[in-house]
């Protein structure tokens, strides 16, 4: 049973990643290095001292750490002054609070960039059992030493703790220590995650639900098996994983949500004909929105289906789809059209469901939802409801 929660602070608690990375950009800029943002990513997750010096061991150049954080974390404190608590930072420490679980912030950050965090998101050491910072250990992440020493002195095993972390190197460390790992999409992509082990995938910790007991909270985590057996959530509601040929009802649901608040933004000033689509990753159980995005010739017309593919690409490279849902006013709802067809015949497979849903539908009122493997779409084409005979 877990018993305490590990908090990484970086990418989890605050937003902190292009703060730092804005200030060590800067430095390099001072000390006349041109360093490239991309050159950072390696290191993230593995300590101030590690982002600094080897991004400076890549460009051949030797830099003292202890003389250069002063001037590092004074940028750092000057820019991340306003940078706030990311979504759901003090409703989730409130709710593993009212639970009685035991809390430790465990960050691979120097105790001066901790407390400057801190102070930034309206939290106090205090609020925690423990504090671990990357100078209490010899080795940092990916090694697991931050997350054992941190259970180990809130008095309870690594088996009883739930890491929450946003990096790859901080989801090796957490399961190497032996802990469940809880991964925040905020840092790397989802397929990442998964890859690095991640007991669980949220959007963020705004996404999990309130509990008020710790079985309550083993609920919410044992409550929908993913790919795997792991549990993946989407923005602020669990998601069940889909089966090899048809999707959970509570994904279903979830992806018809979703395409239906999509629609709500779509951009057609001259047909007024609003879609929303979405998709699910047949990886993660992810699901990704879109909406149709049109102009007065037509000529550069986007479809929904396609802004939720190109949703689903940007946030997890290559991905196949086994779903596809598409809300819209027509009742019966219009397949894709032939041009989506196309596209979608690139990442379905012959039997991913599409759910063709209309809007009252979606709102939970008497409607149409039709049903077509994908096969069977692909003789369908697209016409306009008032150019049906």
């Amino acid at each position: 049973m877990i018993e305490g929660i590990l908090f990484d602070m970086d990418g989890v608690l605050i937003d902190s990643e292009p703060v730092i990375l804005h200030a060590a950009m800067t430095y390099f800029e001072r000390i006349g290095v041109t360093v490239q943002p991309e050159d950072f990513t390696p290191f993230i997750g593995a300590g101030d001292k590690r982002f600094l010096c080897g991004v400076a061991e890549k460009y051949g150049v030797s830099i003292d750490f202890e003389e250069a954080r002063e001037t590092l974390f004074s940028l750092y404190a000057t820019y991340a002054m306003d940078r706030g608590p990311l979504p759901g930072v003090h409703r989730f420490i409130s709710n593993a609070r009212k639970a009685g679980l035991k809390l430790a912030l465990a960050t691979s950050a120097v105790r001066t960039k901790a407390e400057i965090n801190l102070r930034a998101i309206g939290l106090a050491e205090s609020d925690f059992d423990c504090m671990v910072t990357g100078e209490s250990i010899k080795r940092n992440k990916p090694n697991p030493d931050i997350y054992q020493l941190a259970s180990l002195s809130m008095g309870m095993p690594p088996q009883e703790c739930l890491v929450i972390e946003d990096a790859v190197n901080g989801i090796i460390a957490g399961k190497q220590a032996g802990c469940s790992v809880c991964a925040v999409a905020t840092t790397f992509p989802v397929s990442e995650l998964v890859d690095a082990g991640a007991d669980y995938v949220l959007s963020s910790l705004d996404a999990f639900e309130d509990f008020n007991s710790i079985e309550e909270l083993e609920m919410i985590l044992s409550s929908s098996k993913g790919i795997d057996d792991r549990v993946v959530y989407g923005a602020n509601k669990i998601l069940e994983a889909p089966s090899p040929l048809r999707g959970g009802r509570a994904l279903l649901d979830l992806a018809i949500e979703q395409a239906y608040e999509a629609r709500k933004n779509a951009y057609t000033p001259y047909s007024k004909y609003k879609v929303g689509a979405a998709v699910v990753s047949s990886a993660t159980g992810r699901v990704y929105s879109g909406c149709n995005v049109e102009n007065s010739s037509y000529g550069a017309t986007i479809c929904a289906e396609r802004n939720a593919i190109f949703n689903a690409i940007t946030n997890e490279g290559t991905i196949g789809i086994s779903l596809l849902v598409v809300v819209s006013e027509d009742a019966p709802p219009a397949p894709p059209c032939a041009l989506c067809l196309q596209v979608l015949a690139e990442f379905s497979k012959k039997d991913t469901d599409v759910h063709l849903v209309d809007v009252a539908y979606a709102e939970g009122r008497k409607g149409s939802h039709v049903v077509y493997r994908f096969e069977e779409l692909l003789p369908h084409p697209f016409i306009f409801p008032t150019m049906r005979s």
